[in-house]
């Protein structure tokens, strides 16, 4: 076809339109000949745009294929040469960085998080996993800049990161992504998910963490906060959601109504039907003190929302 100053022609490989290549032609002079050059090169190109997205379409999966194995757990020599033949170093500290937002296509935010890395100079290898989108970096990411520089390509501040421990060696990677996953959980279930948590940083919280797997923190949990939450759970009520709130921001009431949503005066009965449910007396700074440790505590070991519909509950 001609368009202006040029004769075009569609490059296809079978009925997939690949490109569109140009003879630049402005005195209007191509014969023949001309005219089977650009469709023998067309040709071409075809066939070598068809074989590069090949290779790309192969390395993408043995990318995907690596990821899965290095998140459940590989030998570190073969994990080191899979890793070289794909351009990746392992050698030297790796962080594993979830990403999740409640609305972004998994297409969609799996390239925001690819060109937020790129765009931050890091390198990594990038997958699946529980949902959410995971790099594997060489170096920690600053948690501000790369929410920042996911933003900016999504066009929105609703993505939630959490950035995992380093880990030194490939066998370490699957506490790297659970610990990522512990940073994440603990945005999304804190008044202000958006934005991103590293581990390392999470302070109060790693101790909460530490102390899981001997099974402490449930039973402080359940100790102190034992009877709001089966109160919560027969009358669907959010008290222990209010608790929290309030503790958060050290009793002041206009803070923590606007949070929750809710009039100063909703709150002032619900903090009085806490206190008569509990029998705690809210002004005492020990039970205080625990009751903030306690709360704190459930909302680490809460599992995740779903994708689609409860995100928007987190800040009630």
């Amino acid at each position: 076809m001609r368009l202006k100053n040029r004769v075009a022609t569609v490059v296809r490989s079978h009925a997939e339109v690949l490109g569109v290549l140009s003879l630049i032609d402005p005195h209007q002079h191509a014969g023949d000949a001309q005219l089977e050059a650009l469709e023998y090169a067309s040709t071409l190109l075809a066939m070598e745009l068809s074989y590069r997205r090949s290779l790309a379409e192969q390395e993408l999966a043995l990318r995907r294929e690596l990821v899965d194995d290095l998140l459940g757990g590989t030998d570190a020599s073969g994990a080191y040469a899979r890793a070289a033949a794909l351009g990746h170093d392992l050698h030297g500290p790796q962080h594993a960085v979830l990403v999740y937002h409640p609305h972004a296509t998994d297409t969609t935010l799996a390239a925001a998080a690819r060109q937020a890395a790129t765009a931050l100079h890091l390198r990594y290898l990038h997958g699946r996993h529980d949902g959410m989108v995971v790099l594997l970096v060489d170096n920690r990411p600053d948690p501000s800049a790369f929410y920042a520089a996911i933003s900016d390509r999504l066009g929105d501040d609703a993505t939630v990161i959490g950035i995992g421990s380093p880990c030194q060696d490939p066998t370490e990677i699957p506490e790297s992504v659970a610990k990522a996953g512990r940073a994440l959980n603990l945005r999304l279930h804190s008044s202000d998910p958006p934005g991103a948590s590293a581990y390392d940083e999470l302070g109060f919280y790693r101790l909460v963490d530490a102390a899981q797997h001997s099974g402490a923190v449930e039973d402080y949990v359940h100790e102190w906060l034992g009877a709001l939450l089966e109160y919560d759970e027969n009358k669907n009520s959010d008290f222990v959601a209010t608790l929290s709130e309030y503790l958060e921001r050290g009793g002041n009431y206009d803070e923590t109504a606007a949070a929750l949503h809710i009039h100063r005066s909703t709150l002032r009965y619900r903090l009085a039907r806490i206190g008569e449910v509990t029998g705690y007396d809210l002004r005492d700074v020990d039970t205080r003190f625990n009751l903030h440790a306690a709360t704190r505590a459930w909302r680490f070991l809460r599992p995740r929302p779903s994708k689609r519909g409860d995100a928007g509950r987190l800040g009630r």
